[in-house]
This record gives structure tokens, sequence and C-alpha cells, in this order.
């Protein structure tokens, strides 16, 4: 799966995990017990979905502001 915006591949199911844990994982060890996460954009949710993977975390808000690409990825 590829997903387009404005004609730009923005994630591709092949590299997706891989891209994600490597933006998500670095900036989550740097603290000793992230508990609170704010996620701007994201709408596919693969990167609150690895945030997810930290046990500490108490809270993650997601804020995207292109309703029609949250609607998509709720399909896939």
């Amino acid at each position: 799966r590829l997903l387009f915006l404005d004609g730009t591949i923005q994630s591709m199911s092949l590299s997706e995990n891989v891209y994600h844990e490597a933006l998500v994982h670095p900036a989550m060890f740097a603290h000793p017990a992230p508990k609170q996460v704010a996620i701007l954009g994201g709408g596919e949710g693969a990167t609150l979905r690895e945030v997810l993977k930290h046990k500490t975390l108490e809270r993650a808000t997601m804020i995207e502001l292109d309703a029609e690409l949250v609607q998509i990825s709720r399909k896939f």
C-alpha cells in the first residue's frame, strides 16, 4: 500500500515500520520515563502505534489537521 498526499508518497507499507521506528524510539529513549507525548501530524497512525509500545506512557495526543487523511486512514 502507498499513501500519496498532493502527488508525493507519504507512506508505503514496505518501509513504513522501519521509518516510524527510527523516528519515534530514539526520542522516546532519550527520556528516562516518558509519560506524555504529543504527535503533530501522523494521520496514518504509524507514529502513534510506535509511541504506544512504550510502557511508561500514560497519555498520547495526536493532532492531525487533514480530516480527509484521517478518514482515509480509518479504512486501511
